[in-house]
């Protein structure tokens, strides 16, 4: 067969990943003097949005895990063999070379002479490599796949030239989408500058607000519904834990839809500029609260809780408030756990002490809020058609139509 076919075949039907790469070293820091430090990458440091590393750890050998065992190398490719349908892919960054990954990922450390490592890492985040991976996962509940099959898992191979174009070219792609999500993240930088520029760190009170409790702010609370959630069907859709963010925001993407009748419209549906309280999950992320601001009502399950505020205060400062670390940090002392979740009952949030300033203020604070909110609003649609111009470039990126 001549070099010319060869190529062609290798570009059609792709070539297997562990032919193309190099194998990585492994140690036992346990083996080694336990007052050395490294650095360690686990599963939790790669940012799944992102795609990077973000919360490498130093430890002495006498701290690392038992899954502290690979050698990596700058530029080496991080791929999570747990639950591959969230992608928790990312690169070795230069600072982090010849730091120890955990062995919850497979390490691929391509050969340059006949793999790109840009092109390689495009194509790992590819929608095509990612469902294939979410394919051959084993795993009810912890669903995973072995570096065997991410070895075995063939990549389409155009000539080296070939591959370094279409990489520039995602690239370029991609670094538009990433400064759109850095806006997105910045807003939200602001907002919090803008609330301690106003009101001063809750922490210390420098501006000596009166000290009261959420209950002081608000004129009603409310669980929302018991009533079990059509995926497809129904008069309302149904704001579930899920939709609300950490950060305090809102993701629609998973709605289940209910039916309510006149009396149980007026206790469990959510209406702009009330607030929405997380008071059951994970330790972690109970207490999540964010402000709903949509023009049509939505139902609300049972595991949130309503707030509508009184006259003297404004939802978008008691959630601004709860969404500080400051306000993390009280809500996370306060959670009691119960059979793998945690609870703050309704009872419990209004108890939250909080500063009260001016009603004034907090309105102008509401409306810097908005504001901000548009514009998250344009970007997010801006978001949106970059990430589908992404996906269509790298789909056609992959089958050599670029």
């Amino acid at each position: 067969m001549t070099t010319g076919h060869q190529e062609s075949k290798a570009q059609l039907h792709g070539v297997a990943i562990g032919t193309l790469v190099d194998q990585v070293e492994t140690w036992n820091p346990s083996r080694t003097d336990g007052d050395t430090r490294f650095d360690y990458i686990d599963l939790s440091a790669v940012d799944q949005d992102t795609k990077v590393v973000v919360a490498a750890r130093n430890l002495t050998c006498e701290e690392a895990p038992s899954r502290a065992r690979q050698c990596v190398s700058k530029g080496d490719i991080l791929i999570s063999t747990v639950r591959p349908n969230l992608n928790s892919v990312a690169r070795v960054p230069d600072h982090l070379d010849g730091a120890t990954a955990s062995t919850g990922f497979c390490v691929l450390r391509p050969r340059t002479k006949v793999l790109d490592p840009a092109y390689l890492f495009q194509w790992v985040k590819s929608p095509a490599f990612v469902a294939d991976m979410s394919n051959k996962a084993t795993g009810a509940s912890y669903p995973a796949v072995s570096d065997r099959i991410i070895s075995e898992s063939k990549i389409p191979l155009p000539p080296l030239p070939e591959q370094k174009r279409i990489a520039a070219i995602l690239d370029k792609a991609d670094a538009i989408r990433r400064k759109l999500q850095q806006s997105l993240l910045l807003s939200d930088d602001f907002l919090r500058s803008v609330f301690l520029d106003m009101f001063g760190d809750p922490v210390t009170n420098p501006k000596g607000w009166p000290i009261v409790t959420i209950r002081d702010l608000l004129v009603a609370t409310a669980y929302g519904t018991s009533k079990k959630a059509s995926e497809s069907e129904g008069q309302f859709p149904c704001l579930r834990m899920n939709n609300i963010t950490y950060s305090g925001g809102w993701d629609f993407t998973s709605l289940k839809y209910v039916d309510l009748d006149k009396h149980e419209q007026s206790k469990n549906l959510v209406h702009a500029g009330q607030l929405l309280f997380n008071r059951t999950n994970s330790k972690e992320l109970v207490g999540k609260t964010a402000v709903y601001r949509r023009k049509e009502p939505m139902a609300f399950a049972g595991y949130l809780v309503r707030g509508i505020a009184n006259p003297d205060a404004d939802v978008e400062f008691i959630a601004a408030f709860l969404n500080l670390p400051h306000g993390k940090a009280v809500l996370q002392g306060m959670c009691k756990n119960i059979i793998g979740m945690a609870n703050i009952n309704a009872e419990e949030f209004k108890s939250i002490s909080i500063p009260k300033p001016h009603v004034r203020l907090q309105r102008e604070f509401a409306r810097v809020v908005m504001a901000v909110e548009n514009q998250r609003e344009n970007l997010k649609k801006f978001l949106t058609e970059s990430e589908a111009l992404f996906s269509s470039l790298q789909q056609r990126a992959f089958r050599g139509e670029l």
